[in-house]
């Protein structure tokens, strides 16, 4: 299980599995800046989950991922606050054949953060 701590401030410490992510805001948000923003978080993961994926592709037709970047951009929308929009570049490295970039693509979209995205989850909070 996933577990989320206060820290003091807007800091939190986010821990799975022995692994520990600073979460927090930046200055002008009221934080210290000592880590990512949850958005920012969601969007990490977003673009990480792509690259797992398209690692995975390449690796399984003997081809070298080593140079790909994945970079995203994202935009909030209002009413309800949210992110709006979300635009990943996957960056191949040389030597990549064209005709590979439709079937890299389709891989990227099977992420599971892409689908979890795209087909919400259900989603509940309980306060206890």
């Amino acid at each position: 299980m996933l577990r989320v701590e206060y820290k003091g401030g807007l800091q939190f410490t986010v821990s799975m599995r022995g692994h520990e992510i600073a979460v927090d805001l930046p200055p002008a948000k009221g934080g210290t800046d000592t880590g990512m923003t949850p958005p920012e978080l969601l969007v990490a993961s977003f673009g990480a989950c792509i690259g797992v994926y398209v690692t995975e592709y390449l690796r399984k037709i003997s081809l070298n991922p080593e140079g790909m970047s994945i970079e995203v951009d994202f935009k909030f929308a209002d009413d309800p606050l949210r992110i709006g929009e979300l635009h990943a570049k996957v960056i191949l490295p040389a030597g990549i054949p064209e005709e590979r970039r439709t079937a890299v693509h389709r891989v990227a979209e099977k992420c599971l953060i892409h689908q979890t995205l795209c087909f919400t989850p259900a989603v509940t909070i309980d306060i206890v």
